[in-house]
């Protein structure tokens, strides 16, 4: 099946697929997380996923910026997996319940959000044009 195809094909296709399905999972529980950790009003989550969600796309144009910038893909894509990383780490780090310091923990959960945006900023366009110069061979 993809014995037509560049040798990297298959590990571009299951990172991108990895990366998904974190990235959809934490989205869909976002808005209910917020609301339940922190004791926010659904406006106040719904701004908060609002601003991540833009995030998320101006941050690409950054990343994209940077890529071209260094001509450095693969690099910008690794930055780019491990700010995610840390970033769902920030998130998964237990805060105490119910929270103590409600801005402290909210803050903090802010800053991995953004290192999320950030990171999919740096990965995800790059992934896609590190995909395309796979195919720059006249073998493809």
């Amino acid at each position: 099946m993809f014995k037509k195809h560049p040798q990297g094909l298959i590990a571009a296709a299951l990172t991108n697929m990895g990366e998904r399905f974190g990235f959809y999972t934490m989205m869909a529980i976002l808005v209910l997380f917020l609301q339940a950790k922190f004791g926010l009003k659904g406006t106040d989550a719904g701004l908060i996923y609002s601003v991540f969600y833009f995030s998320i796309y101006i941050l690409a144009f950054i990343g994209g910026l940077i890529a071209d910038k260094t001509r450095n893909y693969k690099g910008t894509i690794f930055t780019g997996i491990i700010l995610m990383a840390v970033g769902y780490l920030v998130l998964a780090v237990p805060s105490p319940t119910p929270v103590s310091d409600t801005m402290f923990f909210l803050t903090i959960s802010c800053i991995g959000l953004f290192l999320i945006a950030f990171g999919n900023g740096l990965f995800k366009g790059n992934l896609q044009a590190l995909v395309g110069q796979l195919y720059d061979n006249e073998k493809y």
